[in-house]
């Protein structure tokens, strides 16, 4: 019952006049309905159109293949004007020499074509010489720049060398007229500053309005000569620096010599010391020895034991004369220096 019902297309707003029965609706869409919206066939084009209207399209569209005229090559409708301009066997006649040939050997041609009118090689330095490239060759042999090519091959380089050159000046003056700017810039919001603290005299004011006698200028005088002066007592202050560490070093100098020195005498007495301890006793008596410390002729010290004279083999006068055995030095050479 319900697929009986009469209804309209929906493409109705679009321009349909279709009413029937709504079973049949679907196969009208499909088959009959031409303002049913469809997609143009050829990829490339994204234009949507009614169906009604698709067969024109689809002999204006942009996007559809052709074929060329002369290389028979299928492009595209938009790109087929451009396409024939260049198309590379496309036959081109010569304004020239009136002769044809394909359009891909054309350019080759016009770079040789006899008739060309040409001008001298050396019109840029003032030759007036006009005529065919075919008769280029015989002016050249008689033109009178010729012989002077070098110098104008020269004197052409020096020019784009110059050129080159004024070209990074320009930009240099550039820069420096952009940092002059700035500059300038800088100087007139300094002047603006400093022109709240001065009359109209540039005199410099103090917080009452009076004149402080001193202008703005001599202000910055005073504080350069101040600089300079704190600059000179930091470098007197320095030079008495390095001369306090100079007599500091030799200071440590010294006392490393008294060091070496205390060293020396400290090994000496332990020298003394261990002689003293294992020193034999005297000869002929049992009694106790007295030492006594001698420094002998070679500087070195020794350790001299004193034994009382042998009334058996001593004579009379030297009975109450000590008889002192050698001194032995503590040296290097000595025996019981080296076990130690």
């Amino acid at each position: 019952m319900v697929n009986e019902l009469l209804t309209y297309c929906p493409n109705k707003n679009d321009g349909c006049p279709y009413k029937g029965q709504r079973q049949l609706l679907i196969t009208h869409i499909k088959e009959e309905c031409l303002f049913t919206k469809l997609s143009c066939y050829n990829e490339e084009c994204k234009e949507i159109i009614f169906k009604k209207d698709l067969p024109k399209h689809m002999e204006n569209c942009k996007a559809r293949m052709v074929k060329c005229e002369n290389c028979e090559a299928k492009v595209q409708l938009s790109i087929l004007e451009g396409h024939k301009s260049n198309c590379p066997v496309k036959n081109i006649e010569c304004s020239f020499c009136h002769t044809t040939r394909i359009q891909s050997e054309h350019t080759l041609h016009l770079e040789e074509c006899p008739e060309k009118p040409v001008t001298c090689h050396h019109a840029e330095f003032g030759c007036s010489w006009e005529g065919r490239q075919l008769d280029l060759l015989d002016h050249i042999d008689s033109c009178s720049y010729e012989p002077l090519k070098g110098f104008f091959n020269m004197y052409k380089q020096r020019n784009e060398a110059l050129e080159q050159e004024n070209q990074r000046l320009k930009t240099n003056i550039q820069e420096l007229n952009s940092t002059v700017s700035l500059l300038e810039n800088q100087v007139t919001a300094m002047s603006n500053w400093l022109s709240n603290f001065t009359d109209s005299k540039g005199i410099l004011s103090n917080s009452e309005g009076q004149p402080s006698g001193s202008s703005a200028h001599e202000l910055i005088l005073s504080d350069d000569d101040h600089m300079k002066n704190e600059i000179e007592n930091l470098s007197f202050n320095l030079m008495d620096l390095d001369a306090i560490m100079t007599e500091n070093m030799r200071m440590q100098e010294e006392i490393q010599s008294v060091k070496n020195i205390c060293y020396g005498l400290r090994m000496q007495m332990h020298y003394l010391l261990m002689e003293r301890r294992g020193g034999e006793p005297s000869v002929g008596t049992a009694g106790p020895t007295n030492s006594v410390v001698r420094t002998g002729l070679n500087g070195h010290i020794g350790i001299g034991r004193t034994v009382p004279p042998n009334n058996s083999k001593s004579s009379p006068d030297s009975s109450s004369e000590l008889n002192t055995r050698p001194l032995r030095p503590l040296g290097p050479e000595s025996p019981r220096q080296e076990k130690l």
